[in-house]
């Protein structure tokens, strides 16, 4: 799957992962649009994907379920924008934190834009490719947005199980810690339902989030 890279990165939740609010000063968009440089220079995106019968799919969690309701499919993602990010933090960590900083927060921000554009791709190619098999004729395609582990109450554990069914590690270098860490960090994965009716998904609220006690926008009364 061919994914291309956004030409810019998108400013408004780069200041918000740096915990940001209104207009950066001049110094500060002259460092992001430094920053922004360097991260498309050293982005490499790769994806994957894979359609499942949904149950073949391991998950658990009323998030994730409720989001898949009314789906008989299931696209498994997997992107990543590269291990060479992660060597550009890591350089800057040891030369320049406030840099780092920046970039390391960019870099979660192309990744997700990034994994919108492979989103997008993978639906336009199972449109084109899938439409045309006997058992895909006759009927539409419908698509939910695509649900991550770790989000909601869906356990950031089927990451290991996501990254196996599209067999992530061999075919695009992603693996994943112990720790259940990605590695390149500035990688997603994401579980689409595929149904032959119009279906929406459905957003995970804050009070099922396992991550609420942590989260700085809960905090502030904000949500993702």
């Amino acid at each position: 799957m061919e994914i291309k890279l956004p030409k810019t990165i998108d400013r408004k939740p780069w200041l918000r992962y740096m915990m940001g609010k209104g207009e950066p000063d001049d110094q500060l968009k002259e460092k992001m649009d430094e920053a922004e440089k360097l991260l498309l220079e050293a982005a490499q995106p790769r994806g994957i994907y894979r359609i499942l019968g949904k149950e073949d799919v391991a998950m658990e969690g009323f998030s994730i379920v409720k989001h898949l309701e009314g789906c008989d499919q299931v696209a498994v993602l997997a992107v990543t924008i590269g291990s060479g990010v992660d060597h550009l933090v890591r350089i800057y960590e040891l030369k320049n934190m406030a840099m780092a900083m920046i970039l390391n927060a960019g870099a979660s921000v192309l990744a997700e834009q990034t994994a919108d554009e492979a989103e997008q791709a993978m639906i336009r190619e199972i449109r084109e490719k899938y439409g045309q098999k006997e058992d895909w004729k006759e009927r539409d395609v419908f698509f939910t947005p695509r649900f991550s582990p770790g989000y909601g109450d869906y356990p950031l554990q089927y990451q290991n199980d996501i990254l196996h069914y599209v067999d992530a590690a061999r075919k695009i270098g992603i693996t994943l810690t112990p720790g259940n860490m990605m590695v390149p960090v500035k990688s997603i994965t994401g579980l689409v339902g595929i149904a032959d009716h119009p279906v929406k998904g459905r957003l995970a609220t804050c009070s099922e989030c396992v991550l609420r006690s942590k989260c700085t926008l809960w905090s502030q009364g904000e949500h993702c």
